[in-house]
């Protein structure tokens, strides 16, 4: 059968899986995350220009803006929202829920369906996305492709397949057709193209299966041949494409492998530094002007990835180790705050910048390819003191050290106001009872 094939087939059989409680669980967490961290970007320069270039239609609701739109725009300006602050999810190469959430949201609306129904449609296109990743041994950001926008895009097309139910005929070209849609560089971080690439994943999921369901046809190998995406995007060349897939296979990967949610708005390659940083600052009590080096040991994607060593503004500072660390000596915090563009170009965090150095790591993390088994932060004073933060493995928040609860309804509140909503906790009682939303239209009631 194929890849392409045998995630077709496991779509069209998946519809109707009755998702354990722990897969549910996942699932909401996952949309409360995600629309906390739109609801904070929704108001950010790239947003409002694509505002201009969308249709007003009823098929689904965009928080930018609080507009009905067609459901592909709707998607697409969810996710460039999602990810403007890079404050999304992450699992499996990349930023997985940024582009599921916001296409299964727009379709969900357009053909009315349930709570329940978004909920299953994202458990199949995580379990999509990682059965893509776990073929790839090698780090895609040590070549060019964007893993969120270029798996994002595959993977919430079969969670969109399941939303309407294709045929597995129908199913295998909307993959296909997503195959050939997939695109994004890593040159584009640090700019407005970063986010919109997400935007860009999520809507052409929507567009791919309309086209499949038009009648256009795409190679039942699109995904694994010789030609195909899987081949094309690998760094190395050492991509997997003969093994048979294990999709959910003894059981869900959302429940076994689950994300890591952030707690920073920036690039998930500096949170274990920004961990140590902070913590070593404030054990010893340092004062910024007391530093007088920091070295972070750190793998050779990340540090790729961290390609703005003196940021100019707060979109390239989400990519600075330079910036994430001195943001941490000075506010011991990295929030919204420290990413305004007046922050990144003050003079005292700017004269700490180049205190900064890395060194290159070669043991590689076994779960998260390209990371380092373990990061490190040693900070040295001017008048010779050392502080080492020792091996950092999970940054708080990851999977294996996951927010509490109440840790993550608080992140979901501090993005609403930084987004301007004016009710946030009404939305966050729904996303928490999404389990029980007979229509997701219902959680827009008077918009």
């Amino acid at each position: 059968m194929g890849l392409t094939g045998e995630i077709a087939a496991f779509v069209v059989a998946a519809v109707n899986a009755e998702l354990p409680p722990e897969a549910i669980t996942a699932a909401k967490r996952a949309f409360i995350d995600t629309v906390g961290v739109t609801l904070a970007g929704r108001d950010e320069p790239a947003v409002a220009i694509m505002q201009q270039l969308v249709r007003s239609s009823d098929e689904a609701f965009a928080w930018p803006g609080e507009a009905w739109l067609g459901s592909d725009d709707a998607a697409l300006l969810n996710g460039l929202a999602g990810h403007v602050f890079d404050y999304d999810d992450v699992a499996q190469h990349g930023h997985p829920s940024v582009v599921l959430v916001p296409a299964i949201l727009a379709e969900a609306q357009r053909i009315d369906a349930s709570g329940e129904d978004a909920l299953r449609a994202y458990a199949i296109g995580y379990e999509v996305w990682a059965e893509l990743a776990s073929r790839e041994p090698d780090a895609y950001h040590l070549g060019s492709w964007h893993p969120t926008a270029v798996l994002g895009i595959v993977a919430a097309t079969a969670a969109i397949t399941a939303l309407d139910r294709l045929d597995s005929a129908t199913a295998r070209n909307a993959l296909a057709i997503a195959a050939s849609m997939a695109s994004g560089v890593i040159a584009n971080f640090g700019t407005h193209m970063k986010p919109l690439q997400a935007g860009r994943a999520a809507a052409g999921a929507i567009e791919a299966v309309r086209m499949a369901r038009a009648g256009i046809t795409g190679a039942a190998d699109a995904i694994e041949g010789a030609h195909g995406l899987l081949r094309g995007i690998s760094s190395r060349g050492r991509v997997d494409t003969q093994k048979p897939a294990a999709l959910a296979a003894p059981g869900w990967r959302l429940i076994s492998e689950g994300l890591s949610v952030k707690r920073y708005p920036v690039c998930y390659a500096s949170h274990r530094a920004i961990d140590g940083t902070i913590g070593l600052a404030q054990e010893a009590q340092l004062a910024p002007g007391e530093v007088g080096s920091v070295t972070v040991s750190l793998g050779k994607a990340p540090a790729e990835t961290l390609r703005y060593s003196s940021p100019r503004d707060g979109l390239e500072a989400r990519f600075s180790l330079n910036h994430n660390v001195a943001a941490a000596l000075v506010d011991h915090a990295v929030g919204f705050a420290q990413l305004e563009d007046g922050f990144v170009a003050r003079p005292d965090v700017a004269a700490l910048y180049p205190l900064t150095r890395m060194e290159i790591v070669d043991r590689e993390c076994p779960e998260q390819p390209g990371m380092a088994e373990f990061d490190r932060v040693v900070i040295e004073t001017r008048d010779g003191r050392e502080f080492d933060s020792g091996p950092i493995r999970y940054p708080r928040g990851h999977a294996k050290l996951p927010l509490s609860d109440d840790e993550l309804d608080a992140k979901f509140l501090d993005c609403a106001r930084h987004g301007g909503l004016a009710e946030p906790a009404r939305l966050l009682e729904a996303l928490h009872d999404l389990d029980r939303l007979p229509r997701i239209r219902e959680l827009h009631a008077g918009s």
